[in-house]
Parts: C-alpha cells; sequence; structure tokens
C-alpha cells in the first residue's frame, strides 16, 4: 500500500497545528493573536520537529517500525532536532550577545535582527509530543 501520502498530510498537518498554535497562545495569556508568529521561526512548539516526527510516526505505524522509509524518516527528524536546538539555539546566544554589545544606532539602522530562530529542549519536546498526537489521530481513523 502506497502510504506516502498518508504520512506526508500527517507531517503537514502537525506543522500547520503547531504554526497555528503559535498565533492563538497568547490568547490564553490575555494578549492578542500574533499573526506574525506564522512564519517566524522559533517559539512553541517546534513545528518543524512536530512535522518530521510525525512523519516517522506515520510511516512506523504504516509500514512497520523495522522499515527502511520509518529508519530515514527518523534519522531525519533526529537531525531536524538537533539542528532546532543546538544550532539554531546557538545563533540565539549570538544575536542576544549582538545586541548587548553593538551600538544603538547599528540596531536601529538594521532592523533585521530576529527575536527568536532556535528552539529550547522544551519547546522541541512539544514538538514530539504534537506529533504523537497527530500520528495517533492518523494511526486510529487512516490506517487500517
Amino acid at each position: 500500500m502506497n502510504t506516502l501520502p498518508l504520512a506526508f498530510i500527517s507531517a503537514a498537518s502537525a506543522m500547520i497545528i503547531g504554526q497555528c498554535w503559535k498565533v492563538i497562545s497568547p490568547v490564553f495569556r490575555g494578549k492578542p493573536p500574533i499573526i506574525r508568529n506564522a512564519l517566524q521561526s522559533g517559539g512553541m512548539p517546534s513545528s518543524h520537529t512536530a512535522a518530521a516526527a510525525s512523519l516517522a510516526l506515520t510511516a512506523g505505524f504504516s509500514e512497520g517500525f523495522n522499515s527502511s522509509v520509518f529508519a530515514v524518516a527518523l534519522v531525519l527528524t533526529a537531525v531536524i532536532a538537533h539542528d532546532a536546538v543546538r544550532v539554531r539555539g546557538s545563533i540565539n546566544t549570538i544575536i542576544n550577545i549582538l545586541r548587548k554589545v553593538a551600538p544603538q544606532e547599528i540596531l536601529d539602522e538594521e532592523d533585521t535582527l530576529p527575536e527568536t530562530i532556535g528552539h529550547s529542549v522544551k519547546e522541541v519536546t512539544a514538538g514530539f509530543v504534537l506529533a504523537g498526537i497527530v500520528a495517533a489521530v492518523f494511526r486510529v481513523f487512516f490506517i487500517l
């Protein structure tokens, strides 16, 4: 059975749910929704991790957890999660240091430093939890 579309839809669903959560989560803190969060990197949860992990889990449920498809998706998920925390997280640290040491005139002229790029371990973990929920829903309703 060809399950590529199902795995893709699962991954896309996890990504969309994660990005929508970033938009509406301020409402739960008494603030208005922040639409621009839908297109920014970083934040809770890690949508990239959620998408990759959902892809891996859906592939595992449909093709078997000993399949090559699952193995490839699992490696992809590990790379994405590592990148989100370690590599992009390091960029966050550099940006914060730059904001402290750069002259204010330069920071005013160059309004290109993003607020966040990477993720904390908690945000990546939330991405894994979201992936588990999405993949479980797909397992129950779509994978026979």
